[in-house]
């Protein structure tokens, strides 16, 4: 008996330590790796809007059916009705007009995926932005921490005067400032991602993907054709002018030409004729103005980088000046500082010029969802 106790102390002491072991032995945070690919994929898989889509595609799949219903209903039964609604149930037109309804329901999910796709894309970006934005002010801090030291020594020799040093040690204060509020925006550009993804907001996040500028390729003319034939108000407007010219043979198998029914029931038709011709330009200029963006922002990025390396080139002079007496210690400050902007606005060039790509391949292959 004294046996059994002793090694059940033996077994329960070794479990004590084990246990207390592991709690002295810092634990990894749980971090969640993300590619740009993946993140989409999760933002599809997680949205909502998504989910309720499905439900709503469920309900044109049941009116559908009702309408195909009632049209064989109609069609077996040996009693006509004489009327425009007998010579729609007989031309089919209730299930044709269920028919459109789900095909514009199931564009709808498609252009709710584009959406998620694209509101992932830019918090993502954002994130990658804040970081990388991260990276340019921690960069500042060095040049400006290594100007301010310059700056000490050379005032402990006696060349350089009490007020350059203040000014020296201001900018710093103020260089680290500037870093622990982009640190605090990374944060919140992550939390952000993690809304658009549904997660928990508190998930650690790691990106995996570069912040670099997409490649892109575009033949215009074929991509507005293309657009006449696949987005969502082009195909909405076609369904509802085969609706109405249905409606009209209909009708006019009951109302001959002199009559108001008859007149109504035409004007409506040259009214969708119309319709279609606007809503064809419409698109015409609205793809092409989303091509112009991305032309303007490819052409801004070039710009962006250009600017980067002449202000890398002009901070190395001034500072090659203030080192050999040349040059005032704010002539440098302004230099950091034109970097700083510089490469600031590169890294708001390369995320335009991303989500100007996605606007542009949205509106041909989507368009306008209302």
């Amino acid at each position: 008996m004294k046996k059994a106790v002793v090694s059940i102390l033996l077994v329960f002491m070794t479990l004590v330590t084990s246990i207390l072991s592991y709690a002295d032995t810092p634990q990894e945070t749980d971090v969640k790796k993300l590619s740009l690919e993946a993140a989409i994929q999760e933002g599809i898989k997680n949205s909502s809007q998504l989910k309720i889509s499905d439900l709503d595609i469920q309900v044109k799949e049941v009116e559908l059916s009702e309408a195909r219903y009632d049209e064989k209903k109609y069609k077996d039964s040996d009693y006509s009705l004489g009327t425009v609604q007998g010579f729609q149930l007989d031309a089919n037109m209730l299930s044709k007009k269920a028919e459109y309804a789900l095909e514009e329901e199931k564009i709808k999910k498609d252009y709710i995926a584009e959406d998620t796709e694209y509101n992932v894309t830019r918090a993502y970006y954002g994130a990658l932005q804040a970081r990388d934005y991260a990276a340019v002010v921690s960069s500042n801090l060095e040049n400006i921490q290594r100007n301010r030291d310059i700056v000490k020594k050379k005032f402990d020799l006696g060349i350089a005067s009490k007020s350059d040093l203040l000014m020296a040690e201001i900018a710093l204060d103020e260089a680290k400032v500037n870093v622990e509020k982009a640190k605090e925006d990374v944060e919140k550009s992550l939390r952000a991602l993690n809304m658009t993804l549904n997660y928990p907001l508190d998930t650690k996040l790691a990106l995996t993907s570069n912040f670099k500028e997409e490649s892109f390729t575009a033949d215009l003319s074929n991509d507005v054709e293309k657009a006449y034939k696949d987005r969502f108000d082009m195909i909405q407007l076609n369904h509802n002018y085969d609706l109405v010219k249905l409606d009209f043979d209909t009708n006019s198998i009951m109302y001959p030409e002199n009559t108001y029914v008859y007149k109504y029931k035409k004007s409506s038709i040259a009214k969708m004729e119309q319709l279609l011709h606007n809503s064809k330009q419409n698109v015409e200029f609205d793809i092409r103005n989303k091509y112009d963006a991305i032309v303007s922002a490819k052409k801004q990025i070039e710009l962006s980088k250009a600017n980067v390396e002449r202000a890398k080139e002009g901070l190395r002079l001034r500072e090659l000046s203030y080192n050999a007496g040349m040059g005032t210690l704010l002539e440098v400050k302004e230099s950091a500082n034109q970097l700083y902007s510089a490469e600031v606005n590169l890294s708001n060039s390369v995320s335009s010029y991303n989500l100007a790509i996605l606007e542009y391949n949205k509106a041909v292959n989507i368009g306008t969802v209302q």
